[in-house]
């Protein structure tokens, strides 16, 4: 596209370039429809180039993730220069350093309006001086938006309880996530065979899959511990791994979860889940934190539930007992629980996948989500939320007691009946859900 400044421009930042196709394509599309020229603001990788035509122009800060006081100096006054050339009337910034170092510019030189699209909290589960410096980081930034976007309900309301917005609003998109689910893209498929006898996987025996990065951090801990009690009830399961294996501890984790007596298959690079999602029987996501776990919504559209905890941003992704179940935070007792009640009841387990894919197409439409999230930008009002609803109070046998398990809309909307009958007594599903 063409270099010349236009008087109407916005700025959209994130520090890693591979996050832009995935996350902000919608946004960038959006902001485009309402007449903004789209400056794009990242560090150097090979995913820019490909970006060229979605926006005016690219322009590149060597922003680096960790803390770096020079670095973070020397990217500063690039970003004062920069915007002093692009003269935007609009910056959105969505990832910690970028968010600090796009907005605190942006204030400094007057920008009309600035907008921080919070996608998770890096500091929980920090502590000390570490929490702290994230904190002070995270205070500055909220500081210098009109609005900080968050992903999530519960990750607007920890980011107001721990007092980081100070006198910033804090609004979430609808029904909250950052770009939704394509569910056309993600939708139900046979199960691929080729793939499975790849695996070595048994088609006879439950699959559960986990999609992330292998660290303590994702709850793999949890996972293990109640790998290891189903082990010991007799319940066969064999567990599909897929992710980034770049973490310190990413091999102990992994053979934490192999040595648990469950068949344990993992796959570190995958440019499409959805032929091992096709495989699962459920997605398992024990996290210790999130925004809002996209994978939980990748799986519901293909309709396969998700076992989730209460953690920020995982509790909205699921509710508990209709499109999954929410375990407690660290409690393997609990993810067991979750775990038994899908594999081993196959009506609730496609009754909950029903409802997850209704619901995913429902609340997490990729371009409804980005226009909400510019229409915040922009100064808009928060979209009323409908029929959004995260995790309730119930185990899943009080809510078919109660008849809300009774029956689900499917993607085409036609509306399948499923029995209401008592689970088993021997799920031991908990009550107590926040």
């Amino acid at each position: 596209m063409t270099d010349t400044v236009s008087a109407r421009a916005a700025v959209v930042s994130t520090t890693i370039p591979q996050q832009i196709d995935l996350v902000y394509r919608d946004i960038l599309e959006e902001l485009r429809a309402n007449g903004y020229a789209v400056h794009l603001v990242t560090s150097r990788g090979p995913h820019t180039a490909r970006l060229e035509a979605r926006v005016h122009r690219i322009h590149t800060v060597p922003m680096q993730r960790q803390i770096s006081l020079l670095s973070d100096v020397a990217c500063f006054v690039a970003w004062l220069r920069l915007l002093r050339t692009i003269r935007p009337e609009l910056v959105l910034a969505g990832s910690p350093k970028a968010s600090l170092l796009a907005l605190s510019a942006a204030r400094l030189i007057g920008v009309r309006r600035r907008a921080y699209l919070l996608q998770g909290l890096r500091l929980e589960g920090t502590t000390g001086a570490t929490r702290r410096l994230l904190a002070a980081a995270e205070r500055l930034a909220s500081g210098c938006a009109d609005v900080v976007i968050a992903v999530s309900p519960s990750l607007a309301k920890l980011y107001q309880r721990l007092g980081l917005a100070g006198s910033t609003p804090v609004r979430v998109p609808a029904g909250g996530s950052s770009h939704g689910v394509d569910a056309a893209y993600f939708h139900p498929m046979a199960a691929d065979e080729s793939v499975r006898r790849g695996l070595g996987l048994d088609a006879s025996v439950p699959t559960l899959c986990f999609i992330g990065r292998l660290t303590a951090d994702k709850g793999l801990p949890t996972l293990a511990q109640g790998l290891r009690r189903l082990a010991t009830e007799g319940l066969a399961v064999q567990l599909l791994v897929l992710g980034k294996q770049d973490e310190r501890d990413s091999q102990g984790m992994l053979e934490l979860l192999r040595g648990t007596g469950t068949l344990v298959r993992d796959v570190e690079h995958v440019p499409d889940v959805r032929p091992y999602l096709s495989l699962s029987d459920a997605l398992v996501l024990p996290t210790r934190r999130e925004g809002l776990p996209n994978v939980v919504l990748e799986a519901a559209a293909m309709q396969i539930p998700s076992i989730t905890t209460d953690a920020t941003g995982a509790v909205d992704s699921v509710v508990h007992g209709e499109t999954g179940y929410v375990a407690r935070m660290d409690d393997a007792a609990d993810f067991a629980a979750g775990i038994r009640l899908l594999l081993t009841d196959q009506t609730i387990r496609r009754q909950m996948g029903v409802a997850a894919r209704a619901r995913a197409v429902e609340q997490f439409e990729p371009r409804a989500v980005a226009r909400a999230i510019v229409g915040l930008a922009m100064g808009e009002s928060a979209p009323v939320p409908g029929k959004h609803r995260s995790a309730r109070p119930g185990s899943a046998a009080e809510l078919l007691e109660q008849g809300q398990l009774k029956q689900h809309r499917t993607a085409d909307a036609e509306v399948r009946a499923v029995p209401v009958r008592q689970l088993p007594a021997h799920t031991g599903v908990p009550s107590d859900r926040r």
